[in-house]
């Protein structure tokens, strides 16, 4: 997983936060409270794998949540969870391929 302060950098993003897929916090960045974030992140994540097993949709890779304050997009990158809040306001399509593509370099 790179340095979350890159992902911080970008101009739509509140914060971000890397937590193990128990919940254990890794690392957080600006305006969130990652050990509560984190806890909350790896349970949705586990909850919507289980979901899309039932459901035959294939692999988890990402989920976005909006609401009338913040967005979160959630990923499995390198066996951690990362929470990533954006400003919801902004768009989200472009957002997510921003986080995409910085994540494959």
């Amino acid at each position: 997983m790179k340095d979350l302060t890159v992902i911080a950098k970008f101009p739509e993003v509140v914060g971000a936060v890397l937590s193990d897929l128990s919940g254990a916090l890794i690392d957080s960045v600006g305006n969130v409270d990652g050990e509560a974030a984190s806890a909350v992140h790896s349970f949705s994540l586990n909850s919507l794998r289980q979901a899309g097993d039932l459901l035959g949709l294939g692999t988890f890779q990402r989920c976005s949540i909006v609401g009338p304050g913040k967005a979160c997009v959630i990923t499995i990158e390198d066996g951690a969870v990362l929470g990533v809040y954006v400003d919801p306001s902004k768009p989200l399509a472009a957002v997510e391929k921003k986080l995409q593509d910085s994540l494959q370099k």
